[in-house]
Parts: structure tokens; C-alpha cells; sequence
């Protein structure tokens, strides 16, 4: 079972990715604390997207470090969960790199494209600057799936930082679910 992803189990690994040289973006929840510059709600694991070649080369150095396959319902090349035998996981969201220097993401018979200027931003986590996606991104990427708190969370709080309007399916859930 995963455990609480801290501030504290966060900063060994920022330095890890730095080792390798690795193509990895801070994405998702600490993606978004990274972009507001502090850290506002409790992680249960560390998103990242990450280029293929260098997805491959963090898979080999994290197993040496004790790191082991995590079951999930959605695992695929494209997006899967390894963690520690105390529950700190990373949860990996591969893109493979386009012809043109954009990228894409997902099954290769349908896949996601991503832009490289969307990716192409950086936050801050205890004082140090990170690559994550853009907070245009951050926003578009919650949505297509059943949305959470945590989910409105963090895109309320990109909206009201960067003025950028939620997507029609937040604004549904916000509607449909009034905060007192």
C-alpha cells in the first residue's frame, strides 16, 4: 500500500534525476505544487512524464535501489507504477518523441499528442527548479476521466494563479458539487 509521499522522500530523488541526465517532468500533483511554488495537499506517490530512452535508464537505476513492479489496473509500457518495499511509489508516464520534437503519449495505434512547448516549463520544490508541465497542460490533463477533490484542488488553484478558465467537465464537477 502506498504511503504518504513527503516533502522529505521527494528531495533525495530530485537529486537522482539529476544524475542521469534523465528527460522527466514533474507532473500531476507535485507538478502542480511545483508550479504554485509550495506545497498545498498531501501526495500519495510522484508523477512524472518521462522520454522513453531515459524512462528505461531510470527503471535500471531505481531497481538497484530497491525499487520493484507495483500492480495497477492500468499498467502499460506507457504508464506504470514502480515503488519501495515501504509504499513510496513513482508512477511513470512515458512519451515517446516525435519525427517533428514533440512527443506523444499512449497506445501507438491511437496515441496522445504532446506538444514540446507544453511540457517545456519549470517550478519550484524546496527551492529548487524543477521541468513540469505548463499549467495549460496541467488543466487540460484532468479531465477524461472521473475527476476527484484532489483533482479540483489543483486545477482551482492553477486556474486562480495563471488566470486560465477550467475545462467544461471541472466547471460540471464544481457545479455539481458546491464547496461550503
Amino acid at each position: 500500500m502506498a504511503q504518504e509521499f513527503t516533502l522529505e522522500d521527494l528531495i533525495p530523488y530530485l537529486d537522482l534525476f539529476e544524475e542521469p541526465e534523465l528527460d522527466i517532468w514533474i507532473d500531476v500533483g507535485w507538478g502542480v505544487d511545483a508550479l504554485l511554488g509550495e506545497q498545498t495537499q498531501l501526495h500519495e506517490d510522484l508523477d512524472f512524464l518521462i522520454e522513453k530512452p531515459s524512462s528505461d535508464r531510470l527503471v535500471t537505476a531505481i531497481r538497484v535501489r530497491g525499487f520493484t513492479d507495483v500492480h495497477t489496473n492500468d499498467h502499460t509500457p506507457w504508464n506504470f507504477v514502480m515503488g519501495t518495499p515501504n509504499g513510496k511509489n513513482f508512477d511513470f508516464h512515458v512519451l515517446e518523441r516525435a519525427a517533428d520534437g514533440d512527443y506523444t503519449y499512449g497506445d501507438p495505434d491511437n496515441p496522445i499528442p504532446v506538444t514540446a512547448a507544453s511540457i517545456d516549463c519549470t517550478g519550484t520544490i524546496a527551492g529548487r527548479s524543477v521541468r513540469c508541465p505548463t499549467p495549460e497542460f496541467l488543466i487540460e490533463s484532468h479531465t477524461g476521466y472521473t475527476i476527484k477533490e484532489t483533482d479540483i484542488h489543483d486545477v482551482t488553484l492553477l486556474s486562480e494563479k495563471f488566470d486560465l478558465p477550467l475545462h467544461p467537465e471541472q466547471l460540471a464537477y464544481v457545479a455539481e458539487h458546491p464547496r461550503s
